[in-house]
């Protein structure tokens, strides 16, 4: 039985950049012309906090930014290629586009994978080392080493023709998933290497396609990630926005350690998880993003109560919001929901 409930609400850089009174436009940018920023500002505000752990970003190359009509856009340094629009409703960044970036088996051949050696050697990762090495014992380290399923299509093909593909071009979709796993297997184990302490794994898609289509697309290469960072230390947890009713078997059934965010919103239960597959994974999340962003403290303090009482019984839960904390999230809310895990008693 552990000592007590871990608080790890889904911290993103714009509750980061409101929580640490920033400018919210210019901090947007700044991160995305400095990417290992996210990482710094997410980190102190996890410290304010009292986090027992945290999400971090393994850094994706800088980008200029140019603004456009009206729009700001990411623009790649070496190329002056205009890229997508910059984020700044979601959690900051720049969103992919629609149009395909991928379209043959040969476009997926010429994708390449690079080493674990070869990504510590070149300093990229130098943020998350510097994050995990300041975090020492204090604080649970976790980051997403990339995305490889219907996450990884959404972005090389666009959100309506990756979901096309599953139907129509099955065989494209898993040839590039499997060479989407290929690198994500080597970016793992170069933050292995680091001492990260778990990884995200996304499927953020997964609550729309049938349970059959997840189980065919999704389970298989989760599996095979697990089996590749398994005994090497590292934890894996499986993230499924919105409703994961129908699937919490299925991601079970990968071999991560632990699944969530059990998004209210999307119609999931803690209680309903816990009864389901509490005994063979771990659970984290529950807390609803409408009542941290709009509701009460009392209301998100009886929230907070009720997931605890549905998920914490014998161990094997992690208290933490549905979602990404809402950026309107008073802090307040958001040190309510660490009090409550603390003064939760197993007894």
């Amino acid at each position: 039985m552990p000592d007590r409930v871990p608080a790890v609400p889904q911290l993103c850089l714009p509750h980061a950049i409101r929580m640490l009174g920033l400018d919210y436009e210019e901090t947007i940018l700044q991160s995305i012309r400095q990417p290992s920023l996210a990482n710094e500002l997410d980190f102190e505000c996890a410290k304010r906090y009292g986090f027992d752990g945290l999400r971090v970003w393994m850094d994706p190359d800088p980008l200029d930014v140019v603004r456009v009509d009206g729009k700001w856009y990411g623009r790649d340094l070496q190329t002056g290629q205009r890229l997508g629009v910059v984020d700044f409703e979601g959690g900051g960044g720049i969103l992919p586009p629609e149009e395909p970036t991928l379209h043959t088996p040969e476009d997926v051949d010429r994708i390449e994978v690079v080493s674990a050696e070869k990504i510590l050697a070149s300093g990229r990762l130098d943020s998350l080392k510097k994050i995990i090495r300041e975090a020492g014992d204090d604080l649970f380290v976790s980051t997403m080493p990339g995305s490889f399923t219907l996450d990884y299509l959404t972005v090389v093909r666009g959100k309506v023709q990756a979901l096309m593909d599953l139907m129509d071009r099955p065989d494209f979709c898993h040839a590039m998933m499997e060479k989407a796993l290929a690198v994500t297997i080597e970016r793992a184990l170069a933050a292995t290497a680091l001492g990260v302490d778990a990884f995200y794994i996304g499927d953020a898609y997964g609550g729309v396609i049938s349970p059959g289509q997840f189980r065919e697309f999704c389970v298989p290469y989760i599996k095979r990630f697990v089996q590749a960072i398994e005994g090497k230390g590292p934890l894996v947890y499986h993230h499924v926005c919105g409703n994961s009713r129908f699937i919490l078997e299925a991601m079970a059934d990968t071999g991560v350690d632990c699944i969530e965010p059990l998004d209210p919103l999307g119609g999931v239960e803690v209680i309903d998880a816990k009864r389901r597959v509490g005994e063979r994974v771990a659970l984290m999340g529950g807390v609803s993003t409408i009542k941290l962003a709009h509701g009460t403290l009392q209301e998100v303090i009886d929230d907070c109560r009720r997931c605890l009482a549905e998920g914490a019984p014998g161990g094997g839960y992690i208290l933490a919001s549905g979602d990404m904390l809402p950026t309107e999230t008073s802090p307040e809310k958001v040190r309510a929901m660490v009090e409550a895990a603390r003064n939760y008693s197993y007894s």
